[in-house]
């Protein structure tokens, strides 16, 4: 009995974006063609045309209705066959004219890049020497450019690379692998450090590699980048029904690394802004639950500190998984704290910050010469009482005050701490709690209770945002054991909270952390734009470690942020109006977003001016579901709603001196106001690097410090 070899179809990045902007009809079409294709791509039926004018004698093209063109990869030997764009005829013929797709004999992954790039950038051809002269990669050599991925006919155009510009010009035309390479080079990084950063196999000897095997390219992660084999209908269907969503389907190798990571602890994952972290977190939560912890009652949590970018969250994994997806709880953390107790039937009524302050404020009125203003009291219960669990007098005597400006003796604590026993009696009084109360009784509760909880992994996103209960409840929720804890974050980006140490609470990460350097999302002139705002500032690692944004780059260069200062509100009204519309020109809706320090800001100027304009807008605030929606509407959102976003084009508007740093009363000493000011900073760095192509800054009046 003889066996067949079972034909694979594969779709690649590129074939997926053209798809995306056929007309419906022909959607349709191409759907039916791709399913009949992917059953039997040999069947007689089907005719496979080559073009004779391309560079590339594998390229195929297939009719799908009158005017329409498939192109595909037509393998040498086996039975894979690469499905790489779809479009009108004529412009399906032009894009694959001097395209050239191979399986890289040193990396053994398939790549695709574009000749007519060379001449686009005016840069040497195959034909011409190869010259080992001065420019931008003078001190990598030949044989490093050919085992980082770069393709030998392309050789003569990156050797003869002089400026970042050229190399911007001559990107789009390679490999996504070789371009990553030659950034990192061009940076500064060493090859064997870049290589690492983009590779999750070392080079192979040029004569182990079949180039003429797809099925083994296919299998390579660097190859997995670009290109989906499909494994049946149903997955053909899940990825054509979102073509464009195309992080659940293509992983960079530093990402799948660590999804795929088997460990025996806690891992902490750190980098800097559009890096994704959170890409990397969802694709891990799904592969926990369908290929680790798989008995019918294993439970893997996800949560962060927000209910907004827990609804992000949820809607992304339901998006990105099957039927593990009903394994996987999806939550913010106070969220899942208050729905444990109230099953255990506990009843409390969670307090407001400002009948928190009322409160306090009361207990500070009831006290006779109270040592301090009532701003202290409000920081001190915050960043000491609560952060530190302090549940008694003595408790309070000997805790550590680590960021406090003011120095106060033991007689000094003994006369603070009657004004947190009246608070607290008040609280008691009304039946009342804070968050970090509920925190800190859940936890309590689960360990005297001995409760043996069904998550068997707790992923946290945005960890630099929580504080130290809510780290030793995550320890609480999840026994010790392989793959336990999965957590992802960045000192540069903690707009609540102050700096703790995961060791401290119980999460030991020593030996299990990996830090993501390449930023997907933001250009480099954004990027710049955006750390420069931190510099000179000491930022945590999560672990009491100083983190630091060293190799931390962005693979496209881009345009410089604007920023427009103006001496009226109405000047600058004037020039938000003009600037959305000239955007609304040539870009969709829902690609622009327009942001704001506060929510009052959001709603009374900037709502209320594209209202008045006629421009469709929809406010992000209070959604805690899919962002994507409506497209139709440009986007509005103040700056802490913006975490775990991201848009074509953000304009950051009405910076003043009072806006950012936003002005509070209450701050009585320095290391308050170094504290506040730090996370205002960390938020202007968030809000700017949601921003993928183009960022605009607008304020009015007397200038913002931060500009």
């Amino acid at each position: 009995m003889t066996s067949t070899l079972i034909p694979k179809v594969a779709l690649s990045k590129d074939f997926l974006e053209s798809y995306s902007r056929l007309p419906r009809k022909v959607q349709k079409k191409v759907r039916e063609f791709t399913e009949k294709f992917r059953k039997d791509p040999t069947q007689s039926g089907i005719n496979f045309e080559t073009l004779e004018f391309s560079k590339d004698d594998k390229i195929r093209s297939v009719r799908v209705g009158l005017d329409y063109r498939l192109i595909l990869i037509h393998p040498p030997k086996g039975d894979v066959y690469l499905c790489v764009w779809v479009d009108h005829h004529d412009e399906a013929y032009q894009w694959a004219k001097n395209r050239v797709f191979e399986v890289n004999p040193h990396m053994g992954a398939f790549q695709v890049y574009d000749m007519e790039g060379l001449e686009q950038a005016e840069l040497p051809i195959e034909t011409e020497a190869i010259e080992e002269t001065p420019g931008l990669l003078a001190e990598v050599d030949s044989e490093e450019l050919l085992l980082a991925g770069v393709p030998s006919p392309l050789l003569p155009a990156v050797r003869a690379l002089q400026t970042d510009d050229e190399l911007e010009k001559l990107a789009p035309h390679l490999p996504e692998e070789a371009a990553e390479m030659l950034y990192l080079l061009a940076a500064g990084y060493d090859f064997m450090a870049a290589l690492e950063e983009i590779s999750a196999t070392p080079p192979t000897p040029a004569a182990a590699v079949d180039v003429e095997d797809f099925q083994a390219a296919l299998e390579r992660p660097e190859t997995q980048r670009t290109f989906k084999v499909v494994a049946d209908d149903a997955d053909l269907a899940d990825v054509l029904d979102a073509p464009l969503d195309q992080w659940r389907i293509f992983l960079h190798p530093s990402q799948r690394k660590l999804v795929t990571w088997n460990v025996k602890w806690p891992i902490r994952v750190l980098g800097g802004a559009g890096t994704g972290k959170t890409v990397a977190l969802l694709h891990r939560a799904r592969h926990l639950a369908r290929d680790v912890f798989t008995e019918p009652d294993d439970r893997v949590l996800v949560t962060t500190f927000t209910k907004n970018l827990a609804g992000d969250l949820r809607t992304n994994l339901r998006n990105l998984c099957g039927p593990e997806f009903e394994r996987i709880e999806v939550v913010n953390i106070h969220s899942w704290a208050v729905q444990f107790m109230r099953k255990q039937g506990q009843k409390f009524v969670v307090l407001k910050t400002n009948e928190r302050n009322d409160r306090l404020e009361r207990a500070w009125g009831s006290v006779d010469d109270p040592q301090f203003p009532l701003s202290f009291y409000q920081d001190e219960w915050e960043q000491v009482v609560q952060a530190a669990e302090v549940l008694t007098r003595e408790e309070y005597f000997k805790v550590r005050r680590v960021g406090r400006g003011t120095r106060i003796s033991r007689q000094q604590r003994a006369k603070i701490w009657e004004v947190f026993e009246a608070f607290r009696r008040i609280l008691e009084d009304e039946h009342r709690v804070e968050w970090s109360d509920v925190v800190r009784e859940t936890r309590m509760y689960i360990e005297k209770q001995k409760i043996q909880l069904p998550y068997k992994a707790v992923l946290v996103d945005e960890v630099q945002d929580m504080k130290p209960g809510e780290l030793k409840l995550f320890r609480s929720i999840v026994p010790s054991g392989p793959n336990d804890m999965f957590l992802v974050g960045d000192g540069h980006q903690r707009i609540y909270g102050r700096p703790c140490s995961l060791s401290a609470c119980g999460i030991e990460i020593r030996g299990r952390s990996r830090r993501l350097k390449l930023n997907y999302r933001t250009t480099q002139r954004i990027r710049n734009y955006a750390v420069a705002l931190l510099k000179g500032l000491e930022i945590d690692d999560l672990d009491d470690g100083i983190d630091n944004l060293k190799g931390y780059t962005s693979l496209r260069t881009g345009v410089d942020p604007e920023v427009h200062h103006f001496a009226k509100e109405g000047q600058e009204a004037k020039f938000i109006v003009e600037r959305v519309k000239k955007w609304l020109e040539t870009n969709s809706p829902n690609s622009i977003c327009l942001t704001a320090r506060t929510k009052k800001d959001l709603n009374i100027r900037y709502a209320a001016l594209l209202k008045r304009e006629g421009i469709p807008f929809r406010s992000l605030e209070g959604d805690d579901e899919d962002s994507s929606s409506e497209p139709e509407k440009v986007r509005i959102s103040t700056m802490h709603r913006m975490k775990g976003l991201e848009f074509p084009r953000v304009m950051i508007v009405g910076m003043h001196s009072k806006s950012m740093p936003l002005e509070v009363e209450g701050i009585t000493d320095d290391a308050g106001r170094e504290d506040h000011e730090l996370r205002e900073k960390c938020l202007f760095y968030v809000a700017a690097t949601r921003a993928r192509d183009e960022l605009v800054v607008t304020g009015y009046g007397e200038k913002s410090a931060f500009l």
